[in-house]
């Protein structure tokens, strides 16, 4: 095979790959009605449910960390294949499953292959992206996990149609990558190499893995960014299937196709991020994205129509495909070659236990407020984080600007 076509090949294979971890969670977000109905007698079925759809974020959270360690220390193809496998297995396991407890499970172990699989993936994007073209690479990885929210939401919704099931079928994309990845993925050139005695300090340090002070507060603010971006946004599937109730004509079949908007508009931000990259430092389009996404909440939670809700569905879309692939280029314009897989499983740490505690935060909140109600409350949140990185970009400015001439 050509070098040039297993290039392309291998590309597309850890495009995809990282698509499917953002459907390790919403793929069966359609069904959460129909399963609420089934385990009704359930203690806490209600509740438990809704935990289901987000419960392996908690065990992606908890591997991510381990899984960019091993990465690190033994490579990226192993834990690639074998999380795939998992992938798969786990799962698929839902159609088969009559328990909701054995459900709750094997979405633990889905979890687990889903942290693998994000870090080996985007670890592997990284390897063999130059430096200077991450922010590309960053905006297509977003692109594909759009596209992918895009497929296999809108399938879930038509799956969820025929039986609350059948969705988890989906799943089974793990195992037909599985060959793919035996056959085009080979372990990159290590970044472990001791550096060369004559390097400086602070090289020697980096090249050994270790982040720098200055980039330590950098990735660490792009965490909690992100973190927060999850929690507002798993709010959309988690409670646009049951705030359709109070739409005219609500259901499985519709709320599939509402969701599947926020993964166009995401696709087509992702295609004009690397314009603004060019444009823009990274402080300023994530006030650009916030403010977005603020604006994007409030309109949802004030919506009365479907045309609003769309629109409002369109904004978070364009939001999110524009804040993510922003933070994730962010962190890894700052991070040393040799701690790429320790940062990045940090970061798909934070990312999904934002996923994971955004039905426990917003639970009582949505209680007590009601769903829309609820939305404004997080867009106004997502405002005010964007006012909060404004303030301190025209801080950092005025820091910097040449002290004026004293007049004599």
């Amino acid at each position: 095979m050509p070098s040039s076509l297993q290039a392309r090949l291998r590309e597309l294979l850890l495009m995809v790959a990282s698509a499917i971890t953002i459907i390790g969670t919403t793929a069966i977000a359609a069904s959460l009605p129909k399963m609420s109905h089934v385990f009704a007698d359930t203690p806490h079925g209600h509740y438990l449910v809704k935990v289901s759809l987000t419960v392996p974020a908690l065990t992606a959270g908890l591997f991510a960390v381990p899984s960019g360690q091993i990465v690190d220390r033994w490579g990226r193809r192993p834990l690639f294949i074998a999380s795939l496998v998992l992938y798969g297995a786990a799962g698929c396991a839902g159609f088969l499953l009559h328990s909701l407890y054995a459900i709750l499970l094997s979405r633990l172990l889905l979890g687990a292959a889903v942290a693998g699989v994000s870090t080996c993936a985007t670890a592997l994007i990284a390897d063999y992206t130059p430096r200077d073209r991450i922010g590309r690479a960053m905006g297509r990885q977003s692109l594909f996990m759009a596209l992918g929210n895009v497929v296999f939401v809108f399938s879930g919704g038509l799956l969820a149609d025929q039986g609350w099931r059948w969705p988890f079928l989906l799943y089974g994309i793990g195992f037909v990558l599985v060959p793919a990845a035996v056959v085009l993925i080979r372990e990159p050139r290590s970044t472990n190499d001791p550096a060369p005695v004559s390097a400086a300090p602070a090289a020697a340090r980096a090249a050994q893995g270790e982040v720098p002070p200055a980039a330590t507060g950098t990735i660490a603010l792009t965490y909690v960014l992100l973190f927060v971006n999850m929690v507002g946004y798993f709010m959309v599937p988690v409670y646009l299937p049951f705030y359709l109730a109070s739409f005219h004509h609500g259901d499985s079949l519709r709320a599939g196709a509402l969701l599947s908007v926020v993964g166009v508009a995401w696709a087509l931000s992702s295609l004009v991020y690397r314009r603004l990259a060019q444009r823009m430092p990274y402080e300023r389009v994530t006030v650009l994205t916030f403010g977005l996404l603020g604006a994007a909440y409030v309109l949802l939670g004030t919506a009365s129509s479907y045309p609003v809700l769309v629109a409002a569905l369109v904004l978070t879309g364009a939001g999110l495909g524009s804040a993510i692939p922003n933070l994730n280029s962010w962190m890894l314009a700052v991070t040393p070659p040799a701690a790429k897989g320790r940062v990045i499983g940090a970061r798909v740490c934070t990312t999904f236990l934002g996923q994971f505690v955004s039905p426990v935060i917003t639970a009582p909140l949505t209680a007590a407020a009601g769903i829309g109600h609820s939305y404004v409350i997080a867009g106004a949140v997502m405002a005010a984080v964007a006012g909060g990185v404004a303030v301190a970009l025209l801080l950092r400015l005025r820091r910097a600007a040449p002290a004026p001439e004293a007049v004599g």
